[in-house]
């Protein structure tokens, strides 16, 4: 399955980096989110979004 990467204020709790990249696994995109966490702590939540191929 494929996922998406939703990128949330942790204040305003809407959806503020809009990442357009299809992660082929959930691993993939588990990485990716990690990633921005080390440039970004505290400051934004992260989703994990399944897409249908």
């Amino acid at each position: 399955m494929n996922y998406k990467v939703r990128v949330y204020d942790l204040y305003t709790k809407k959806e503020t980096i809009k990442v357009d990249k299809i992660f082929e696994t959930k691993d993939a995109a588990e990485a990716a989110i990690e990633n921005h966490k080390l440039q970004n702590p505290e400051k934004y939540e992260y989703v994990k979004v399944p897409v249908k191929n």
